[in-house]
Formats: C-alpha cells, structure tokens, sequence
C-alpha cells in the first residue's frame, strides 16, 4: 500500500512538472512571436517605407496602447495622420508637448511637427509661434530659422527674413559663404519695402555681382531696368544662367525686349551665342523655329546635324529633326510647343 501510494505521489508530481513545462514552452514560444516595441516600431517605419500606411497606423496605434509613454510612436502617429486629418494630428503633438518628463529633444521634435501641421492647416502665425519655441530652447536650431526665413521670405517680410538670415549666417560657416549673395537681396528688398531706392539698387548689384550668386537678385535687377533694354537683358541673362531651370522664362522676357526695340536680328544671334561654347535645348529649338520662318532649312538642319553627332541620344535634338523632316507647319508648330513644355518642366534637356 506505501508503495502503492508513493507511486501514485511520483506519478502526480510527473504530472504537474510535465504541465508546467508544457505552460512554459507555449508562453515562450508565444512571447518569442509578439515584436516588442522596438521591433514594432521598426516594422511600422519599414511599412511607411513600402507606402503601407494603413499597416504603419495600426502597429503605431498597437505601441501606443501598450505603451502610452512611447514618444516616438506619438510623433510619428501624428505625422502619418497630417495628410487625412491635420486637426487630429495636432492633437496628438500637443499632447506630447504637454507631457511633464520629456526631454528637451523630443520635445523639440514635437514643436517641429506641429510647425507641420499648423502649415498644412494655413494657420502660419501658428506655425510661427511654434518655430520660435524651438528657438527659445535651441536658439541655434537651424531648421526652425530656415522656416521662419522661408514664411517671411513667402509673405515678402523681408526685414523678418533679414533678421533670421543673419542668425543663419552667424550659426552656420558653410551658409555664410553661400549665402552673402542672398543676404544682400534681403537687404535691397528691405530697402525696397521702405522706399529706398538707391540703397536697394546698391545692394542689388552687391549680390548680383557675387561668386556664388543668388539668381533672384539678377531677376530683380531685370524687372528694375525695364526702360534699359540693354541692362534688362544683361540680367536676364545671368538669371538665366544661375537658375537654369527658369531659363525659358528669362530668354522669353529678352525676345520680348528685342522685338519691342525691333531687333529682330538679335533674337537670332541670342540663341546662336548660347549654343556656341555649350548645348542648350531650347536654345536649340528656338533658334530651328527662327531659321525655318526665314526659309532658312537648309541652316536648321546643319544646326541639328552638328548637334545629332555628338548627342544623337538628346531628345530635344531628336524632336527637332523630325520637325525638319516634316513639311506641315501645323505639325513643326506641335513639335516646338511640345519640347519648350518638356524643357520647361525639366523633363528633357
């Protein structure tokens, strides 16, 4: 009968060890599939990378609600909603903001992401309040003065967009050797606002005259010069030649100014000087029109032939040789409508 029991007591101790360690391992196992939250914060990051964002939205709210303290799931929650619904968006980065132990890193993360999404919902003096938060915790924080210069810039503040440029200019070396061109069109523009014309043309020509100009100078002393034909083009040109992708626009302003002085010759010889030394396409397709309405198509198709060789792969070059091969002069027109679009949106060259 003892033995008999003490059996029965190893059989039930068996039991209860076998179950215990059965409980274990399935908890383990469980355990080892649920991410923690760093992984789950890596996965929703990798899916807003693939463009999952419903996926990114659900693992962020899954964080949250295991761990309400997870700063960076809130800003990054808050910044995926901005797109669909800014003033949820808001809420979630001012209650981040609101939080009593966040450091001073987040919590210039989180007035960075409102700045965000007061801009997204129009509210600019917002935004603005924001950014100078930033600025009273960081007073050298680079971005928040590079978005106050550009909302002053936008609603042409300039003595504001002069201030933050020069706080640029004293935190930031390398923004200080690019950046001496712009900071002379801040002033001229100041000048302008106050009606001082000299000084504003003085520091116009100072910025102009920069090695690493500000194109908007030159633009600005074009439109100055609008009764100098001579100076207007001067300064489109060197727009032109600063902010290439603008370019159709500043060689539009020039054929307009020879054709009112009735230089109609100069307009060729324009786009012949720029394509002397270097390829241009709209130089190129400009310059094609121009030879074919003198019925100079002999001319054009050397010109293009000359370009064909070296880069027979360029579209712009391509679409004007079918121009020339065609005789109607409604499809010509197509042709050189469609590659001064192309060239403008910067799709060819």
């Amino acid at each position: 009968m003892e033995f008999s029991a003490l059996s029965n007591l190893q059989i039930f101790i068996i039991i209860v060890v076998v179950l215990s360690l059965i409980i274990f391992l399935l908890v383990s196992n469980r355990s080892k599939n649920i991410p923690t939250d760093a992984e789950a914060f890596n996965n929703a990051l990798k899916a807003l990378v693939n463009g999952e964002k419903d996926k990114a939205y659900h693992l962020l709210r899954e964080i949250i609600s295991k761990d309400s303290n997870n700063i960076d799931a809130f800003l990054l929650l808050g910044n995926l909603v901005r797109e669909k619904d800014v003033n949820q968006a808001i809420k979630i980065h001012q209650t981040v903001i609101l939080r009593p132990h966040i450091s001073q890193s987040k919590k210039i993360e989180a007035h960075a992401a409102l700045s965000k999404d007061f801009i997204k919902n129009g509210n600019i003096s917002r935004a603005e309040e924001e950014l100078n938060n930033i600025l009273n915790m960081d007073s050298s924080n680079k971005w928040a003065l590079l978005k106050l210069k550009d909302i002053a810039t936008e609603n042409k503040n300039w003595k504001e967009a002069l201030k933050h440029e020069k706080k640029l200019m004293k935190v930031d070396i390398h923004h200080k050797k690019n950046d001496e061109s712009m900071l002379n069109y801040y002033i001229a523009m100041d000048y302008k606002s106050k009606d001082k014309i000299k000084n504003y043309v003085h520091y116009l020509e100072k910025s102009a005259a920069a090695e690493n100009i500000y194109p908007e100078s030159a633009l600005e002393l074009a439109n100055h010069n609008k009764d100098n034909a001579d100076k207007a083009i001067s300064y489109y040109k060197l727009y032109a030649k600063h902010k290439p992708p603008q370019r159709t626009m500043a060689y539009n302003k020039i054929e307009n100014i020879l054709f009112d002085n009735q230089q109609y010759d100069e307009v060729e010889n324009l786009y012949r000087e720029l394509l002397e030394n270097s390829f241009d396409g709209f130089a190129l397709n400009r310059l094609v029109d121009i030879l074919l309405e003198k019925n100079e198509v002999a001319d054009a198709n050397d010109l293009v032939d000359r370009f064909m060789k070296s880069n027979h792969s360029c579209h712009s070059i391509r679409l004007n040789k079918l121009k020339l091969e065609s005789e109607s002069f409604e499809v010509r027109k197509s042709i050189s409508s469609l590659c001064n679009e192309m060239i403008k949106d910067e799709i060819i060259k």
